[in-house]
């Protein structure tokens, strides 16, 4: 019987996913300051849409977000490009992660930092499945769903998985990372893990109360100094997309992952209220105040954002100590003097929706339009395939600019097996119900977005939703097995060795 590792099953929301693990199901179907040069302020940024396993369903704005949220920052916010870690896709493989991210504690140990943002937007893990816990947590590009094993000793009911990210160890390094103030953001399923929480806390010498809240504040962790413990004065702002029950949503209608969107919503209004040539500074407390109100306020198919979940904010040391703690310092774009310039926007391919600072413009590339000096963020939308991109662009009163953008990638389709000497047997390719060729085959100009890729193998097919990219060309391998079928009586041509 001849069987192809690589079934998923998509579903509109964001960062779940479901996969038979031998001795376990997993089955989860839910919703799922413009600083000086002084300061020194860094940000690692992490966003993954694509996801090398099969079995792994791909996001739609993930890695997009986490794109915008770093553009925002070095053209609002003063970082310069050597301030920031940038992994997107296949580059946020667990390795590239862990080093990237044990690079920076290091560095902060020599020179400790002034400000440091860590955003990862991408599929995690509860921490129980079914009836049992694990510490897995973050899943990396390279993540294998199938790789769940048992832990030995304890009660037998811990089960782990080295492809992904785990709590242990990502809190251990943040808790070494040596920085005035870390802004902690998680927009996945299940990231307001207690857990997590609770060991990033306890290695800093604090511990978390379960009972939540603080202050009144919803959402709001209490977060208590152990007695005789002589605290650093490191202020942590940990934020999350959901609670550690809950996965988190991602939106067609929003075209980003409901925090994300908010955090955006929140950024852009703070600009547009600003003048041009001021800073305002966004404090952690008015950051997720925003963005909780925000949550209650927009609305989705008839529902609210917190109706399917809900954003968390754990403070270390406490509620109060980081009340007055940046979240970031932003630029303002309110202009004292009108000054424009004109801009032709060309896509491949076109009839993309245009949005400015978030705003629909209601044109579609290709076009052109006025916009007012200064830097604005362009969003080129396809619904058809529910792919966003965006870029910056800087007007000069009076110029003329025309920006050229290819929103087209390229996705190959591999097979291989445990016993590579067999000949495999090949796979016919079909993207949305089109028949494209074989196994081996490169497509080199897909629309970018959201597409249905189907794979055929003599009886069986596998079927799941892919996401291309312009920048980042994707590789699906597909694993063939072939088990003994059981011989029929005196039959002596039946197939018994195992492929």
């Amino acid at each position: 019987m001849l069987f192809l590792q690589g079934l998923s099953v998509r579903i509109n929301v964001r960062k779940t996913f479901a996969a038979y693990i031998s001795w376990l199901v997993l089955g989860i179907f839910f919703f799922c300051p413009f600083a000086s040069a002084q300061n020194n302020n860094k940000a690692i940024l992490i966003g993954i849409s694509q996801y090398s396993d099969p079995d792994i369903n791909c996001l739609a704005y993930a890695d997009e977000d986490v794109r915008t949220f770093s553009t925002m920052l070095t053209n609002y916010a003063g970082y310069g490009s050597a301030d920031i870690a940038l992994l997107l896709n296949n580059e946020a493989t667990k390795q590239r992660i862990m080093n990237t991210i044990t690079d920076m504690v290091r560095q902060s140990q020599k020179k400790p930092l002034d400000h440091v943002i860590f955003m990862f937007a991408g599929h995690g893990l509860p921490p129980s499945i079914k009836s049992n816990t694990t510490n897995s947590f973050l899943a990396p590009y390279d993540a294998r769903i199938g790789e769940f094993y048992k832990e030995s000793g304890g009660d037998g009911s811990l089960v782990n998985n080295e492809t992904f990210i785990n709590k242990a160890w990502l809190s251990k390094q943040l808790s070494d990372l040596k920085a005035r103030e870390i802004v902690l953001i998680l927009d996945s399923c299940y990231s307001g893990a207690r857990n997590f929480g609770a060991l990033f806390a306890e290695n800093l010498g604090f511990k978390v109360d379960l009972a939540g809240g603080s202050g009144g504040q919803r959402g709001v962790v209490i977060v208590q100094r152990k007695s005789a413990v002589d605290t650093s004065q490191t202020r942590i702002a940990f934020i999350a997309s959901s609670n550690e029950n809950q996965p988190s949503a991602e939106y067609h209608e929003l075209k980003h992952g409901a925090l994300s969107y908010c955090i955006f919503e929140y950024i852009n209004t703070v600009r547009k209220n600003t003048d041009e040539s001021d800073m305002s500074e966004i404090t952690v407390s008015d950051m997720y105040a925003n963005v909780t109100k925000l949550f209650d306020q927009v609305e989705v198919r008839g529902a609210s954002l917190s109706y399917r979940h809900q954003p968390v904010l754990f403070p270390i040391p406490s509620y109060d100590t980081i009340t007055g703690m940046k979240f970031v310092s932003i630029k303002g774009n309110k202009k004292t003097r009108i000054k424009t310039g004109m801009i032709e926007i060309v896509s491949d391919p076109g009839k993309a929706e245009v949005s400015v600072d978030g705003v629909n413009t209601g044109q579609q590339s290709n076009c052109s339009m006025e916009l007012a000096e200064g830097k604005h963020m362009i969003s080129l939308f396809l619904p058809e395939t529910n792919y966003m991109y965006s870029f910056m662009v800087d007007i000069k009163d009076g110029q003329r600019k025309k920006e050229l953008v290819s929103l087209r990638g390229s996705l190959q389709i591999e097979t291989f097996s445990d016993k590579p000497a067999k000949s495999l047997p090949k796979l016919k390719v079909y993207i949305d119900d089109q028949e494209v060729g074989e196994s081996g085959i490169k497509l080199r100009s897909l629309v970018a977005g959201t597409h249905t890729l189907e794979v055929f193998a003599e009886n069986i097919s596998k079927k799941r939703q892919i996401e291309i990219r312009p920048e980042s060309p994707l590789l699906v391998r597909y694993k063939i097995t072939r088990e003994a079928s059981q011989r029929p009586p005196n039959d002596n041509n039946a197939d018994t060795v195992p492929f």
